[in-house]
């Protein structure tokens, strides 16, 4: 009993840790059309690195507060130049403080790879470009290196064809070297990442690549996917995000499946798992390491298969996937609910809370059914360790992270489980409408189908049973050991299918 003791200890400690969630799900615009391609979250709240479109595209630092209300903006633009603010995550915090940001200046004539140097109050300390007016060069997201210099990864096409193009630069953003790697076909890098022995892990379009402090390359992997993201892991493993290619369906209309993997430091693959169904611009944007060994990503899917003559209607989703990559939890979310409307998420980052701050853009169809007459505009985010956008979307995730149980939308019941605790077997029921069931699952266990299933406090699901016309089930505990455990109730067939109807906990002694 004492294991199960300290469980309950646990359970009541992060009930009062994670009660003070803060949600919010905002829009915001600035002129034209605007992309959040970064965040960060900062002591006061936020900061969304902003492309927005005005007579000239420009760079838009965007701070929010803890409740997702604009504090203030920095725009930079210069006439007739056009800047662009890298890709996910190249909005980064540096060592001195303040903030860096790796990006492009196009001229019109050429484009330039172009280092930022914020302080915290997002005022500029001094920009770098990087390039030639013989030829084009883009910078797609930077890192800070151990020494206080910057590396950033892009493209130029200094050498006849578009190649990789890998910048290391000095503290104060003074080139030290740059170098190319090619490839067939036109090639581009997307991201970097800085590992802890100080080597430089990057994806270009077709492969990844890991080469030392000089650029001198290590090794090259092809693998079955496209990753957007790359992290070094706890224990000196690297996973990336993104997606893998499925079919096209028709014309340039391609499928991929979400899709995560794990290599080694010789970027052998350890594991390589899809998410979900294959569907057009799918794909995982940021992923992120969790204190339980757990991770988290996000990024776009659709609300539906599309069509032979376009790609369907984007939505945000964020999920979670154990150690292993099994999924735990997976979330669609939208700003607007109209299925017509486009909503991206571009990037995501764990918050100091436990929960999550997602970002990107929300696009609104401006004709029937939607009828939004605004443009594209910012889209943030503010979610809890569970994923939901507000208490209590999935209660048996809510009980899994200690938060208190909540009722929703009025259909969510509590199971009758009885004995409990149990030592052998135990009966699992669905109340009737006389047990202070809502009227609208008054009848619920008549004529219908369950899927019952029983999880254990890291979430992992163990069990899985169907309840065909019956409102009771028997469990035989021993087949689950000592322990606390948690049972989710959701319809099996019909509209309602996947829908979650009930939850209870389960002590096994």
């Amino acid at each position: 009993m004492k294991k199960l003791l300290s469980i309950f200890i646990l359970c009541g400690f992060l009930v009062s840790a994670n009660a003070q969630h803060v949600y919010f799900n905002e829009r915001y615009h600035f002129s034209g059309q605007e992309v959040i391609w970064s965040v960060l979250e900062l002591e006061s709240g936020y900061l969304c690195a902003v492309g927005a479109g005005t007579s000239d595209e420009g760079l838009l630092l965007y701070f929010l507060d803890s409740a997702g209300n604009k504090l203030t903006e920095k725009f930079y633009s210069e006439s007739g130049s056009t800047f662009y603010a890298g890709f996910t995550g190249s909005l980064i915090k540096t060592s001195e403080g303040g903030f860096a940001l790796g990006g492009s200046m196009d001229t019109g004539l050429t484009s330039n790879a172009m280092l930022w140097r914020f302080d915290e109050n997002g005022d500029t300390l001094w920009t770098k470009t990087y390039g030639s007016p013989a030829y084009d060069q883009v910078g797609n997201q930077c890192k800070q290196t151990p020494d206080g210099g910057f590396v950033i990864i892009g493209a130029t096409d200094k050498l006849g064809t578009n190649d990789i193009l890998l910048i290391k630069t000095d503290s104060l953003g003074n080139l030290e070297w740059d170098t190319t790697f090619g490839g067939p076909g036109a090639q581009s890098g997307f991201t970097i990442l800085v590992t802890s022995e100080g080597n430089y892990l990057f994806r270009g379009s077709d492969s990844v690549y890991m080469v030392d402090q000089s650029g001198n390359i290590l090794w090259k992997k092809i693998y079955t996917g496209s990753f957007a993201y790359f992290i070094e892991t706890s224990n000196g493993y690297f996973v990336g995000c993104g997606g893998e290619f499925d079919t096209f369906l028709s014309g340039s209309f391609q499928q991929n499946w979400p899709t995560i993997i794990k290599i080694d430091t010789a970027g052998t693959v350890i594991w390589q798992k899809r998410y979900g169904p294959s569907r057009f611009v799918a794909g995982l944007n940021s992923i992120w390491e969790l204190p339980d060994g757990n991770f988290v990503a996000a990024g776009q899917s659709n609300n539906n298969m599309g069509t032979p003559n376009g790609n369907g209607f984007p939505i945000g989703f964020i999920l979670k996937v154990s150690a292993q990559g099994d999924s735990i939890w997976y979330r669609e979310h939208e700003y607007d609910t109209c299925i017509k409307n486009q909503d991206y998420i571009r990037d995501m980052k764990p918050t100091s809370d436990g929960g999550f701050i997602t970002a990107g853009f929300f696009a609104p169809r401006t004709s029937s059914p939607c009828l939004d007459t605004g443009g594209q505009d910012m889209w943030v985010m503010k979610l809890d360790s569970c994923g939901c956008a507000y208490p209590g979307c999935d209660s048996m995730c809510s009980q899994l992270v200690g938060i208190e149980d909540f009722q929703f939308n009025n259909t969510t019941l509590t199971l009758k489980i009885y004995p409990n605790p149990a030592s052998n077997m135990t009966t699992v029921r669905i109340p009737n409408s006389g047990e202070g069931t809502r009227p609208s699952f008054a009848n619920a266990s008549v004529g219908k189908n369950y899927h019952l299933r029983v999880y254990d406090i890291t979430g992992r699901e163990l069990k899985s049973y169907t309840m065909h016309n019956q409102p009771t089930i028997t469990i035989n505990t021993k087949e689950l050991g000592s322990g606390l455990y948690f049972l989710r109730l959701s319809a099996l067939g019909g509209k309602q299918d996947g829908r979650m109807l009930g939850s209870g906990k389960l002590l096994v002694e």
